[in-house]
């Protein structure tokens, strides 16, 4: 398999850029190579994208016939969703049903929500002496959006579809470890009618065709969902771009005694390993009473011993591989200094062998450690790997303490039946979003904004539309008899 950039609808195959190949991570083996953007292609898309937003064809269309759109390429994921899939799984090892059941119908329930929002941008209208103050919303033209690996589709529609539900056009360079879908999606924007032009794709290294999108010229404005490492490097900075940034999180479920523990069992080792813990707002920390510590340890090795890592294509596989080598290296690290750090592991700890063509994959075995303290290493610093770390504590303001002990604040979970507790812990964490007696539960509507370095701006809710426009103001005056400077006759 052989994949390029797309420009105008369709892929460039003479791309002057190096080849890269892709990996799937289940097996290790090479299944496509991409041709990556030269800063001269870089350079076409942009334009390409500028002339676009600048043309009639798109600058007549309503908000609503841009809804419209939207709507058509939801219904176009879902009509080639098996297709998604097979590249879905194949470039990032995730198990067949978690792309089926959650990612894919994920990914077109954000098209259709964003369809819904683009006639609903208001603006405001205020009475002032002798006239009115009008504010309103307006795209910036072309905007660059940069995507990680660990969701590929779903990231990337998480940015186009509220970008052209405000009536941008959009760059977007997704992960060089992951770009099949992101591909798909550039190709089916075009043939359900979205102008040539509007949705580009490039392919290449993040500091190479990343940073030539992010400082260019043309491109207004930059959203950017990665490591908080490249967020901080601030590349737009010297151009005053709004960047829009998601980035780490270190996030916490607080467990207390009166909670139902074997949901909230459930819950943590979900959360913890869902995307073999590729997934920025899972909860990495396990906050335990001391009174009920050694009972939900129990519990959590009871469901751990039922989690099957393995085979994606099996529709009973839990948990898949990591997506990358770098990333499987790095957790594995984790894995390995746990132990000389002082915490204790219960489940997992190292590489898991798979027979047959599975053996070469980046595969790692679920990891529980125990006795873990709030100033270590796997307490403080992100894996993102399948590693879950107990941690106890005996009062509630200890709990706040250390879930809010750490650098980030993208998410939590509180587990309670005690509604005063409730609304004490909700007031107390310092995350964008906190789930009580749930976890990971999301939907288009709901806003994400990071707090501290887990970034800036916000993520989904019609917040994230408002994210793409500039606001601008005017004040019309109506009163000819008002004053005008120094009245010099």
């Amino acid at each position: 398999m052989r994949v390029a950039p797309v420009l105008d609808g369709k892929q460039m195959p003479d791309a002057g850029g190096r080849c890269l190949e892709v990996l799937n991570p289940a097996t290790g083996k090479v299944i496509a190579q991409q041709v990556c953007c030269s800063g001269d292609d870089l350079a076409r898309m942009v334009q390409s994208s500028q002339r676009a937003f600048r043309s009639a064809e798109w600058q007549k269309l309503t908000p609503a016939d841009r809804g419209v759109l939207l709507f058509r390429l939801a219904d176009a994921i879902d009509a080639e969703a098996e297709r998604l899939v097979e590249m879905e799984l194949l470039d990032s090892g995730k198990p067949i049903s978690q792309l089926r059941q959650v990612e894919l119908p994920f990914a077109a329930a954000l098209l259709r929500f964003y369809g819904g929002a683009a006639d609903k941008i208001e603006g405001a209208v205020k009475n002032t002496p002798g006239g009115l103050h009008i504010t309103m919303y307006q795209p910036y033209g072309v905007v660059a959006v940069i995507t990680p690996w660990n969701y590929p589709l779903v990231n990337a529609v998480m940015q186009v579809a509220p970008a052209l539900a405000a009536g941008n056009a959009v760059v977007v360079k997704p992960s060089e470890e992951t770009p099949l879908t992101t591909v798909a999606l550039g190709e089916l924007a075009a043939e359900v009618g979205i102008p040539a032009g509007i949705v580009n794709v490039a392919l290449g290294l993040g500091p190479e065709a990343g940073r030539d999108l992010v400082v260019h010229p043309q491109v207004k404005n930059v959203s950017f969902t990665g490591s908080t490492e490249v967020g901080q490097l601030g590349l737009a900075a010297d151009q005053m771009k709004p960047v829009n940034l998601e980035c780490g999180g270190k996030n916490a479920i607080v467990v207390f005694a009166d909670a139902d523990l074997d949901r909230a069992a459930e819950a943590a080792v979900f959360s913890g390993f869902t995307n073999c813990g590729q997934l920025c707002v899972s909860c990495s920390r396990c906050l335990v009473a001391e009174l009920i510590a050694d009972e939900f340890e129990q519990l959590l090795l009871g469901k751990l011993s039922k989690l099957k890592v393995g085979d994606p294509r099996d529709e009973a596989t839990h948990v898949g591989p990591m997506i990358t080598r770098p990333q499987y290296e790095k957790a594995l690290k984790y894995m390995q200094q746990a132990p000389k750090e002082g915490c204790t592991i219960l489940a997992g700890g190292g590489k898991l062998e798979l027979p047959g063509g599975l053996a070469g994959g980046f595969w790692l075995q679920p990891t529980l450690l125990s006795g873990v303290t709030e100033h270590m290493k796997v307490a403080q610093e992100e894996i993102f790997g399948p590693v879950l770390s107990i941690m106890r504590f005996a009062e509630e303001a200890d709990a706040v303490r250390i879930a809010n002990g750490v650098c980030y604040g993208l998410s939590g979970s509180v587990w309670t039946s005690n509604v005063e507790r409730v609304g004490r812990m909700v007031q107390a964490l310092d995350t964008g979003i906190i789930w009580v007696n749930t976890m990971l539960v999301g939907y288009p509507q709901i806003p994400v904004p990071p707090h501290k370095m887990s970034g800036t701006g916000i993520e989904l809710g019609m917040e994230a539309v408002l994210a793409f426009c500039q606001r601008k103001s005017a004040v019309i005056n109506s009163d000819q008899t008002a004053p005008v400077g120094w009245d010099l006759g």
